[in-house]
């Protein structure tokens, strides 16, 4: 209801604010963690400002913002004062198998960058918190495994990886933009630290592009499609 408001279609050449003021709804019921994000985009949809706070953040600055070709910088929990902080090199930096999050969760087997054996962290709960993980090193990377998203969901987080050194795309690694509050992405969207090699991003992208979310549910033993990428059966899972 707050989303849909009073407000007509965006008109041609409007700048919109996009806020989510509760992302991870379940961990916020379960205290275990949320985020509040809220984006600037321009008339084409491309992320100008993004702001994310995490109320449970411990262990760097609650709040990171973006502001785009001027970098990211970190805040203290009010908000009005400016920390000075810089993420450490992560101890994954050179592994092969880096750690690395999914959304959503089914989708990992029939899409697995790094192997089988390889599974994605977990952390509750929705996808914001997971692009501010990628954005401080706690993870080389970041997979939205679905073609049919929000705006309020993403925008202030790709802006925040990118601004932060690291990397965000769409499947094909091309800009994804929100010209409207429901936005189709190719591929899902994919974002890496800028801690994560050029083979890791590589593998990020491939693993996208192998992997199609069905509209109509699937079976992870069908066989690939004509692109050569693989079906899941989505299930309710930890997002």
């Amino acid at each position: 209801a707050v989303d849909r408001g009073l407000e007509p279609n965006r008109g041609k050449g409007e700048r919109v604010w996009i806020l989510d003021s509760i992302d991870g709804t379940k961990g916020f019921m379960t205290g275990q963690g949320y985020v509040i994000g809220l984006a600037l985009v321009d008339d084409k949809g491309e992320p100008l400002i993004g702001v994310m706070g995490v109320p449970t953040e411990t262990e760097s600055p609650p709040i990171m913002a973006a502001v785009k070709g001027h970098g990211l910088t970190w805040w203290n929990a009010i908000g009005d004062q400016q920390v000075k902080y810089e993420p450490p090199k992560p101890t994954w930096a050179d592994d092969a198998t880096p750690p690395w999050l999914i959304s959503p969760q089914a989708a990992f087997g029939a899409c697995a960058p790094f192997g089988p054996d390889a599974p994605p962290a977990v952390i509750c709960c929705g996808a914001m918190v997971k692009y501010f993980a990628a954005a401080a090193g706690r993870a080389c990377g970041f997979v939205q495994y679905e073609e049919e998203l929000k705006s309020w969901d993403h925008a202030c987080g790709v802006i925040c990886v990118a601004e932060s050194g690291g990397s965000a795309s769409d499947g094909a690694g091309n800009p994804v933009l929100f010209a409207d509050r429901l936005f189709h992405v190719e591929g899902g969207i994919v974002c890496a630290s800028k801690w994560a090699t050029d083979e890791v991003k590589t593998k990020l992208l491939q693993a996208a592009d192998q992997c199609v979310v069905p509209e109509d549910g699937g079976s992870d033993s069908e066989p690939p499609d004509s692109k050569g990428r693989y079906e899941y059966e989505p299930a309710e899972a930890i997002y």
